[in-house]
């Protein structure tokens, strides 16, 4: 009696396991919409169409990253080994082989080249496409074979769903009739499994006829438009279109979307922002052109599309100017807390067609931080900012003003305040011993090094820099003795919590920096040197209260929109009707995101208002009634100053 009531309750487990995937095909059939919280879980996808979307995503760059394409293949093949070895032996080989012919050097003696990217991206991506096809109907000619089995069947009916989800994020857009079908078709198969009931009790028998019906009409579409004569569309972006779908949309846009594995989402708790004005005890709501910058620091709305779409803003990747370490995009980034800038994904046209990720930099007092970018390339932060928006994010010429804006803004941000150091830059009193020798070791001249010290760039009394560029054999460069790897020198102040290191984050801690220029300049430091001199780096690279001390931040993010909405009496006595959408649309945008956060959700209602009233502003401005968006602005500020101590 205990075997069957454990079998029973095994059973009954696995039919709520296989609740999420039946429930997520009811939603899209009910049109249902769920709401996007702050911090965005990551999807949940089987690894194998967890893989086959990560890889398109990265097979559509230019240039392709191959050795973040290799493991995904890997993972494919590694689940349908288990149906078939032999074919998957052949998939991964074949595949390997195409990745191997791109990534070769040429001989220009032989008049050989690597296979061309786009030729081998479209090769490796329509061969992965038939490979996750033939999968998918493996594992539901085996749940056909299995119908004896209910254990067993709704096993392989939750991978063959998973691995045919390879598709669902472009079939919605490009075939929804279709899509729809097929979801109703994994319904009734799930349905016509019937059920053993809980402790014997409300059995219903397997339907086999029904089951099998459903099943051969899902792989009847995939079979037709995914199997052995699947082919890309030329000159289009690689994904699965079906193309012989009678219900194919030819002028459908496929939706922004980001690969499975990236994350956008910010660190808690904050980084804590310090701005000079505020610091001196200046309400931001009466500087104007301030309030005007952070609103556009925190909006996707200055930039292009993509960015737009997926809600990307300067504050993304500069966490409360500072950074965010959390930040990746598979394809784009090398590693976490860094991007490849110059990509073909954000802004096409700006593309330099070479993979350099660069880590995120610290943005804290950058008015004395002098040139721009990780090469020093911009003189000034407002063609810096200008460069950003533009040519890295896509987005249109921006307006004097707003630039004006972003400028002071970011002219505010403050170092954090660090009792270990004097103003020149010299340790106090207050700082280890170890430090102190640390600090010798600092300012020591090596011959190694030309007769320089560390202190030569990292000049303490000018908060660390020397507003120069250096090649210190940290790039490689585009042939052996290329010029071509000067970097501007970083500052030091705050860098304990700004990990990874270098300009690409490719030195994990402060002593692996160290270690790196002892090892690369022969500099002959002990181990106990070593030691001084990292925590004389870690010393300078500190700071008071470098965390805000709450993982709450909705209060201080509503404070902060009213500052945003502080510059709209300007903006309107100055025409800036653009100015006044990207508010109002920063706004609705930033409190949806921060709703969640909210402790008490019988205040949620409060919320939903005010972003409201912000849609209606926006809408009200692109018909030029502007009575009407100044009466909801202040209807804004009314309910917000009504509930703020409520707004928690």
């Amino acid at each position: 009696m205990k075997r069957t009531q454990l079998a029973a309750g095994r059973r009954l487990a696995t039919r709520i396991i296989a609740g999420p995937l039946l429930l997520a095909w009811a939603t899209v059939l009910l049109g249902a919409a769920t709401a996007a919280a702050h911090i965005v879980p990551p999807e949940k996808l089987h690894p194998v169409a967890e893989a086959y979307r990560r890889a398109t995503f990265i097979l559509n760059l230019n240039p392709v990253v191959w050795e973040q394409v290799g493991p995904d293949v890997g993972t494919i093949a590694e689940h349908w080994r288990a149906l078939d070895s032999a074919a998957a032996g052949e998939f991964v080989t074949e595949l390997n082989g195409i990745i191997a012919e791109a990534t070769r050097r040429g001989d220009e003696a032989n008049g050989s080249a690597p296979l061309p990217r786009a030729v081998a991206a479209r090769q490796v991506f329509e061969r992965m496409t038939r490979g996750v096809a033939t999968i998918g109907r493996e594992l539901l000619r085996r749940a056909e074979q299995e119908l004896g089995d209910r254990y067993e069947v709704e096993s392989l009916l939750r991978a063959a769903q998973g691995v045919y989800g390879s598709f669902d994020d472009v079939l919605p857009a490009v075939d929804p009739q279709a899509y729809q079908r097929l979801g109703r078709c994994w319904l009734a198969m799930s349905s016509a499994l019937g059920s053993e009931g809980l402790l014997g009790r409300g059995a219903a028998q397997v339907d086999r006829e029904r089951f099998v019906r459903e099943a051969r009409e899902i792989v009847e579409y995939m079979d037709a438009h995914f199997g052995p004569q699947f082919a890309s569309i030329e000159g289009r972006r690689l994904a699965p279109w079906p193309i012989h779908s009678p219900t194919f949309d030819r002028n459908a846009v496929l939706p922004a979307r980001l690969p499975p594995g990236a994350n956008t989402n910010k660190q808690l708790p904050r980084p804590r922002q310090i701005l000079n004005m505020t610091a001196r005890g200046v309400n931001e709501s009466e500087t104007t052109l301030i309030a005007l910058g952070d609103m556009a620091f925190d909006s996707p709305y200055i930039f292009g599309e993509p960015a737009r779409a997926l809600a990307i803003s300067c504050n993304t990747c500069h966490n409360k100017s500072i950074t965010n370490p959390q930040f990746v995009v598979p394809g784009l980034s090398a590693r976490a807390g860094g991007m490849d800038v110059s990509n073909s994904f954000f802004a096409p046209h700006a593309n330099n067609g070479h993979f350099n990720p660069l880590d995120i930099p610290d943005l804290r007092g950058i008015r004395f931080l002098a040139p721009y970018g990780r090469n020093g390339r911009l003189e000034s932060l407002r063609e810096f900012v200008r460069n950003v928006i533009v040519n890295e994010f896509n987005g249109p010429e921006p307006d004097p003003t707003l630039l004006d804006g972003m400028v002071a803004y970011m002219f505010e941000f403050d170092f954090l305040p660090n009792p270990y150091l004097n103003p020149d830059g010299s340790l106090s009193g207050k700082a280890s011993a170890a430090a102190r020798r640390g600090e010798e070791i600092f300012r020591r001249p090596f011959e190694q090094m030309a007769g320089m010290s560390c202190a030569s760039c990292h000049i303490p009394s000018a908060n660390f820099v020397d507003h120069k560029r250096h090649d210190i054999g940290s790039v490689r460069g585009a042939s052996e003795h290329s010029k071509d790897g000067a970097l501007d020198t970083p500052t030091l102040l705050g860098i304990r919590y700004t990990p990874p290191y270098f300009h690409d984050g490719s030195q994990p801690t402060l002593r692996a920096v160290n270690e790196w220029f002892n090892d690369v300049y022969t500099l002959g430091l002990s181990e106990q040197e070593l030691a001084d001199l990292t925590s004389y780096v870690e010393t300078v690279g500190d700071g008071v209260d470098a965390y805000e001390n709450t993982v709450h931040t909705l209060e201080a993010e509503l404070e902060e929109f009213s500052f945003f909405l502080s510059a709209f009496e300007f903006l309107e006595q100055q025409g800036k009707r653009d100015l006044i959408d990207a508010t109002c649309q920063t706004i609705a945008l930033e409190i949806r995101a921060h709703k969640w956060d909210l402790q008490d959700y019988a205040h949620m209602p409060v919320l939903d208002r005010l972003a409201e009233l912000m849609d209606q502003a926006y809408a009200a401005n692109q018909n030029g009634a502007q009575e009407e968006v100044r009466a909801l602005v202040r209807e804004y500020r009314e309910t917000y100053r009504k509930h703020a101590e409520a707004l928690k």
